[in-house]
């Protein structure tokens, strides 16, 4: 198994906005082989999203990586208050 986890760290007036994108992101990518789940999640105390993500191998998720970013463009700088935390995990 391996998960990849993205924390955005929003600034408090995108929020949606940074929502919707990843509500596109998660549909753009869709279904492909070797992904067990995609989701997002809000922090109900921050304005903090995070985009959750398990494949069945670090292979899949590379494979699909291309898909993944295809929206970037749509993505804003003035949605983030910082960079994104990204976090790669395999199974131990």
């Amino acid at each position: 198994m391996f998960v990849a986890i993205a924390i955005h760290h929003a600034a408090p007036g995108h929020v949606e906005d940074f929502v919707a994108f990843m509500h596109r992101v998660i549909e753009k990518v869709g279904h492909p082989p070797g992904l067990v789940d995609f989701e997002g999640y809000r922090d109900g105390q921050t304005s903090r999203l995070v985009g959750l993500s398990r494949w069945e191998s670090r292979e899949a998720f590379e494979a699909a990586l291309p898909t993944i970013g295809s929206l970037r463009h749509e993505r804003r700088d003035a949605w983030s208050e910082r960079p994104d935390d990204v976090l790669m995990l395999s199974g131990i």
